[in-house]
């Protein structure tokens, strides 16, 4: 994801949740040609109240790195009924994704969402799948997935964590898989697993240096998704949005 790779005036974006990662996004945004134009967060927009069409009305993407507990309190329903395009990155709401996905489609909004929006990890996802395709062929392996984050992530385990032992599933993995969750000092997120038997231990390990790579993927998808019509799994979606300049004829508004 290269900075500056997307000519004409900046994308507009609202950031929804202002914490580290709305921070982040906020100051990286200038690199990626966007400008953080509204921040909402837990005092100017308690149960959505502060997404008024007046104050999105010249947003092109909305950023929503929140809480759980905002998302649930409406914020996404009314982007959607705004019809402001959004990238999605809080976790922890997935009691209520379904609905919210199908209002998102329903309304003709572009969305992506994603338990991780950094790069590395995505492609760690398919390494961890295609070992998952090998290993489960081959019989006498225990499979135990760790993972760590810094002390103030509430949710355990991460939405990461779940997508990659989903992967794994996926990929032809049935027996059960041991989970181990850290919470302490200020990490930014690890995940790993290990596959054990008596002859030999595999392990493939994810570790994140810095949050960063989560804010330049999350810039990356609004730009992609902006003017671009549908709901998108970020996993799934991560390759054309990392090569695209902008929004394709395919698929737009």
């Amino acid at each position: 994801m290269e900075a500056d790779s997307h000519p004409g005036p900046p994308l507009r974006i609202a950031l929804v949740g202002h914490g580290r990662m709305g921070r982040l996004i906020e100051r990286l945004a200038p690199e990626h040609s966007a400008a953080v134009v509204l921040r909402l967060n837990g005092s100017n927009n308690r149960n959505a109240a502060g997404m008024t069409r007046a104050a999105l009305r010249d947003t092109d993407v909305a950023i929503d790195f929140s809480t759980a507990a905002a998302v649930r309190s409406g914020n996404l329903e009314r982007l959607c009924d705004l019809g402001v395009d959004t990238v999605v990155g809080t976790t922890g709401w997935d009691d209520r994704r379904a609905g919210i996905l199908s209002r998102a489609a329903d309304t003709g909004i572009g969305l992506v969402h994603g338990a991780n929006f950094s790069v590395g990890v995505n492609a760690f996802y398919r390494i961890a799948a295609a070992a998952a395709v090998t290993l489960s062929r081959c019989g006498g392996y225990d499979l135990a997935a760790f993972e760590s984050h810094h002390r103030g992530k509430r949710d355990a385990p991460s939405g990461t964590a779940l997508r990659l032992l989903e992967e794994v599933r996926a990929a032809g993995w049935s027996g059960e898989i041991d989970v181990t969750s850290q919470r302490t000092g200020h990490v930014p997120g690890t995940h790993e697993l290990q596959w054990d038997s008596a002859a030999d231990t595999v392990q493939l390990r994810h570790t994140a240096r810095s949050r960063a790579g989560f804010a330049r993927g999350a810039l990356a998808a609004a730009h992609w998704i902006h003017g671009r019509s549908g709901v998108y799994d970020f996993a799934e979606c991560w390759e054309q949005v990392v090569a695209a300049d902008g929004p394709s004829s395919e698929g737009s508004r």
